[in-house]
């Protein structure tokens, strides 16, 4: 990360009174330093209070159903040869026919998703 000469004034001019504590200082009531040399830290931390949103939870939950069905999909083969011999065979005999529209779909699906990337 670059600084520049402008955010370093400005940074200079940022006075103790300008800057002030997002949360109030906390109390570690009663916790000591720890004897092994490392001064002013304590041997334990107070407990945090963490709430989880509801967006994570359902998410979590979503994550926990995949995994139910992770299984299955991992014992699925990698290619169904019973329908890739039936469009070869219809391929090879001419008797395989794709609609105008269903081309034109996937070309504007495939268009939309390189354009994502």
């Amino acid at each position: 990360m670059k600084i520049s000469n402008d955010e370093t004034a400005r940074a200079a001019q940022t006075t103790s009174a300008q800057i002030t504590p997002a949360q109030p200082p906390v109390s570690l009531g009663g916790l000591h330093a720890q004897k092994d040399g490392h001064k002013g830290v304590p041997a334990a931390t107070p407990a945090a209070h963490v709430e989880i949103s509801a967006q994570a939870q359902a998410l979590s939950a979503s994550k926990a159903e995949a995994a139910h069905y992770l299984p299955a999909v991992k014992a699925a083969p990698e290619t169904r040869d019973d329908l890739v011999t039936k469009l070869k065979a219809q391929v090879e005999g001419g008797t395989y026919h794709v609609k105008g529209t269903d081309i034109a779909e996937q070309i504007l699906r495939r268009s939309a998703a390189d354009r994502l990337q």
